[in-house]
């Protein structure tokens, strides 16, 4: 949920409401892709040394620092911090997804182990599907609710937003329009970001109840 929620949310914060170009909306997501591969080497060596549990611990904190950061960027709006949110985000992904693999097929019989690495596969698959539904329903919600606050609800509706995001449409709108469409969307990414450190929050409550593996000796 959270990296699929970071992939979709993130790119229209740094291009709609930042002003930023595609390119650095772009750059802010690439720094997850740089941060997943490489987290997951690392973790590839913690696994022998401190254990799966200790090493999604690691990942665990690296989410909820990442998704934190997302909480405040609506105050900070600077795209290298969107992009260190970003990487930390996909630090943890890194680590936690390895670790996810390794503590299900040592810790269930070997039976049962391709049954069980194809469940954790399918929960990943529902929870991108489930993720972005549900907090795009809450920043559709919210940017309709500032769309009536403001009395424009008749000439503009939630699918004007896309011209935030093409510079010609972009110019096309009054000002006032454009005020209103940003304070809308920054207002929905902002539940969207809390929302996404809800769900780091919830996942790291889980991690630390994982089993440590001599328990199931």
């Amino acid at each position: 949920m959270i990296m699929i929620s970071v992939s979709s949310y993130l790119p229209p914060f740094v291009h709609g409401v930042m002003g930023k170009s595609a390119i650095i909306a772009g750059f802010t997501l690439t720094t997850m892709s740089i941060g997943w591969p490489i987290a997951s080497t690392i973790a590839g060596r913690l696994l022998l040394k401190i254990g799966f549990r200790n090493t999604s611990i690691v990942g665990g904190v690296f989410l909820l620092v990442g998704t934190g950061m997302f909480i405040l960027l609506p105050t900070i709006q600077h795209y290298v911090w969107a992009g260190a949110g970003s990487f930390f985000v996909g630090v943890g992904m890194g680590m936690t997804s390895t670790s996810f693999i390794v503590a299900i097929q040592t810790t269930v019989h070997w039976e049962i182990r391709g049954v069980a690495t194809a469940m954790n596969m399918f929960m990943r698959s529902i929870g991108s599907a489930l993720g972005v539904a549900l907090l795009g329903g809450v920043l559709n919600n919210q940017i309709n609710y500032k769309l009536k606050e403001s009395a424009l609800e008749s000439s503009v509706s939630v699918d004007t937003i896309d011209k935030l995001l093409d510079p010609e449409e972009l110019a096309t709108l009054p000002m006032k329009t454009v005020q209103v469409l940003q304070n809308g969307l920054l207002s929905g990414l902002q539940y969207v970001y809390v929302g996404i450190g809800v769900i780091a929050m919830i996942s790291f409550v889980l991690i630390l109840s994982m089993p440590k593996k001599e328990e199931h000796d």
